[in-house]
């Protein structure tokens, strides 16, 4: 059982390989992620800049 589920993720991985669409995954990723990054950043400033008022 341990060995069959070990071949298919391996297949699984493989696939996604071959065919190119690991890449846009992770650029999509990276882009969700770049965003989130940027909202907090903003809301922080938002915040820190209504404490000082």
């Amino acid at each position: 059982m341990f060995n069959f589920l070990q071949t298919q993720v391996v297949n699984n991985e493989s696939i996604m390989v071959q065919n190119g669409k690991i890449y846009l995954v992770m650029t999509i990723v990276s882009i969700i992620l770049i965003g989130l990054f940027i909202y907090v950043a903003s809301i922080d400033k938002k915040v820190s800049q209504l404490e000082k008022k």
